[in-house]
């Protein structure tokens, strides 16, 4: 049995990702934008509202509202999106939610109203002044991607598309639905609700990068392939799945350590990551990858 894949995208998911990005402080120096784009962004704030976000963690609160923005008809621009949000009693919200979860992270109504302040204002005083080309730029990626359903099976569409996420059929999800996110790059959003997981998956390189630079992915790649203990891992895994503390037990270095070579591993592409929901549960070889990067480095070197 297979799952329906969608792929959708309204400014109002650059809204979320964009804060989720500056709220998920410790994977400020795994991201491309980087602590430097914290701290330029924080000088946007003001000093109550800064403060307000620096005490606010990533939390069950904060996974629905991204099931909140799946569920919402109005994503073509943040502030339907929030008018929206504002406008639902605590009843419609239970109503709505109820298919996709058995629990609720606190009284609804109070919910609504903390997240509709922090989304509000970060809007005002951060999102609204985005870049226009970068929302033009995610919407024209979601449309060439919308176009390629039908013509792969879902899983490796989905696989194609996220850069290595593989989400198997005969799962318990029975819809895959993919974004295209700038902010929180090169890592993913992944939030599973019931039957329906929804990822924020990273598109590759950025609206503004020069021409004759490197793709970001292509250059990811060629920092990966040159340390020694990623190689190790790499010919590792070729011999199919491997759970994470498979990992760890050959490679015979810290947890952190391998974290952060499997992160960096999986950022390239060069790896195939089977989940389960929203959790990475194994990891194997990207052969297709590995086989693409002379063609990319050719591609790139070779250009008029």
């Amino acid at each position: 049995m297979t799952y329906e894949l969608e792929v959708a995208f309204g400014p109002a998911n650059e809204l979320l990702n964009s804060l989720h990005t500056y709220l998920c402080k410790k994977f400020y120096k795994k991201t491309d934008l980087g602590s430097e784009w914290a701290r330029q962004t924080e000088q946007k704030l003001s000093k109550p509202f800064a403060s307000t976000l620096e005490k606010t963690e990533i939390s069950a609160e904060w996974k629905l509202m991204y099931l909140f923005l799946y569920l919402c008809p109005h994503k073509e621009n943040a502030e339907r999106f929030l008018a929206w949000f504002e406008r639902m009693t605590a009843g419609e919200m239970y109503e709505l939610l109820a298919p996709y979860m058995s629990s609720f992270p606190g009284e609804l109504g109070a919910v609504r109203d903390r997240w509709l302040h922090l989304l509000s204002e970060w809007n005002r005083q951060y999102f609204a002044g985005a870049d226009p080309k970068l929302l033009e730029w995610l919407s024209e990626d979601a449309a060439g991607r919308r176009a390629r359903i039908g013509a792969l099976p879902p899983d490796v569409l989905a696989e194609q598309i996220t850069n290595g996420l593989y989400f198997e059929p005969g799962t318990e999800c029975e819809k895959l639905v993919l974004s295209p996110q700038y902010h929180f790059q090169p890592a993913n959003i992944i939030y599973t609700f019931g039957s329906v997981t929804v990822c924020q998956y990273a598109v590759d390189g950025s609206y503004d990068d020069p021409a004759d630079e490197p793709s970001r992915r292509l250059y990811r790649q060629l920092r990966s392939l040159s340390e020694k203990s990623r190689l190790r891992i790499l010919r590792y895994l070729n011999a199919g799945p491997r759970s994470f503390t498979e990992i760890v037990r050959y490679i015979g270095i810290s947890k952190g350590i391998t974290h952060d070579h499997i992160f960096n591993l999986r950022s390239a592409g060069l790896l195939r990551v089977h989940m389960s929901g929203e959790s990475a549960v194994a990891y194997s070889l990207r052969k297709e990858a590995i086989g693409g990067v002379q063609d990319a480095l050719l591609g790139y070197l070779l250009a008029d």
